[in-house]
């Protein structure tokens, strides 16, 4: 299939606003909705008008402020997103802020000042295609959205099937593979060089397999009933974290953990787990100017971990979702498992990937990495750098173990409701 950028003339192209009420939400909210617009140019062959700057939620940016200080600020798009990458997936047009948040008329009705035609939610992808094709006729298509941009994809209005399609081609995925919507951007295929090559600087410096877990408290202890609230802060506290990971993990494991606390909350456990958090690595973060582009980065660090664990059970799924290139693994791990070839406890498949990883890939990511990936993307949007069965190089990002299968006891490992075991306790080795 040819890229629509290369098909797309810059004349054709695509619009959707307003953007208000995505525009100060948080990261993995932001990246869904950016997602489905993009998706939905991929599929129409058309250029799209994204927003040239993410802008922050105050909230989210007291543990990590950055250069901006603390509070509601905004920061380029291409401190987040490798834009000339996502170039050679789908035509862009940088479109200032303010532009995406203007309205416009009734659907159907054409915008003289622009030659465009405006359509809402009663049009899909599809019909848009068929009454509005990229030949010349109507330079501007412009989606008016009166939800969360997002809700476009989840609703089936607009088409993810196409551009995960094209991915996967690209990946040698099988075609059963998953395509989960609006994870285009929170696979982190397309995120920012310094980002990838923080990331990779701290799997580097761990320099050993690692577990990840990401503690959310604030707003999830108040976004809730008073009961519910009540047993979320119980379970996330230091001694109901350390009762869950020796469900898990040995004594003495690394453990990175990225949460909305600072590192001190976490001393009482300090004497059983090796901890890792983002302020031990600021020579390898000196680059990352925001709170966003650090989560970004964290998001990477526990795709590479060997196994990660979720503050809540419902949310797991959204880390699965965003792993989709590494899906093709995890059929293989079925079958290696259907043939006994990967038997045991939760405890032995830990020690299986481990030895997997350090074997295999190992620490072979870094700067050589993600400079091979931006080579890449001159003539292609996706470049598989390694593969084997304990995970896959795509792009310079590492989707390891986590990313497969999540030993030991998969994708339900979360701090919330109180966590159960899966097998025989892991001991130290």
């Amino acid at each position: 299939m040819v890229l629509p950028a290369a098909q797309s003339p810059s004349q054709c192209l695509l619009e959707w606003h307003p953007y208000t009420k995505d525009r100060t939400m948080g990261l993995n909210h932001q990246q869904a909705s950016l997602s489905c617009a993009l998706s939905e140019a991929f599929y129409l062959e058309r250029s799209l008008l994204i927003p040239d700057r993410i802008c922050l939620f105050g909230l989210h940016t007291e543990r990590w402020p950055g250069k901006f200080g603390a509070g509601e600020a905004c920061t380029p798009i291409g401190e987040l997103f490798d834009i000339g990458l996502l170039r050679s997936l789908v035509g862009l047009q940088l479109r200032e802020t303010h532009h995406t948040n203007r309205t416009a008329g009734a659907p159907g009705a054409r915008d003289s000042r622009h030659d465009a035609v405006v359509v809402d939610g009663s049009w899909k992808s599809a019909r848009v295609k068929k009454t509005y094709p990229c030949d010349g006729k109507t330079p501007v298509i412009r989606r008016r959205v009166d939800s969360f941009w997002f809700a476009q994809c989840t609703r089936g209005t607009t088409d993810t099937h196409s551009v995960l399609t094209h991915i996967h081609n690209a990946l040698g995925s099988p075609p059963t593979s998953p395509k989960p919507v609006n994870v285009l951007l929170r696979s982190g295929l397309f995120y920012a060089p310094p980002i990838k090559a923080a990331a990779a600087a701290i799997r580097a410096r761990i320099g050993a397999d690692y577990a990840s877990v990401h503690v959310r408290r604030s707003d999830k202890l108040t976004a809730c009933a008073p009961e519910e609230c009540k047993s979320r802060d119980m379970l996330t506290r230091p001694d109901a974290i350390g009762t869950a990971l020796r469900l898990w993990f040995p004594p003495g494991f690394h453990v990175y953990i990225g949460s909305t606390e600072k590192p001190a909350f976490f001393d009482a456990l300090r004497p059983h787990y090796t901890l890792h958090f983002a302020e031990d690595y600021g020579a390898e973060l000196r680059a990352i100017s925001n709170n966003y582009a650090l989560y970004a980065v964290e998001t990477l660090v526990f795709f590479g971990s060997v196994g990660t664990v979720e503050t809540l059970g419902y949310t797991a799924s959204w880390f699965k979702d965003a792993c989709f290139p590494a899906s093709q693994l995890r059929s293989q791990e079925q079958e290696n498992s259907a043939h006994g070839r990967a038997k045991g406890n939760g405890r032995a498949s830990l020690a299986l990937t481990a030895r997997k990883m350090r074997g295999a890939i190992g620490r072979r990511l870094g700067a050589d990495a993600v400079a091979d990936a931006r080579q890449s993307g001159r003539n292609s949007s996706v470049r598989v750098q390694c593969r084997d069965a304990s995970g896959i190089v795509v792009n310079g990002v590492f989707y390891g173990g986590a990313c497969i299968d999540n030993p030991p006891c998969g994708h339900k490992m979360a701090l919330v409701p109180a966590p159960k075991g899966c097998g025989a306790a892991p001991q130290a080795a």
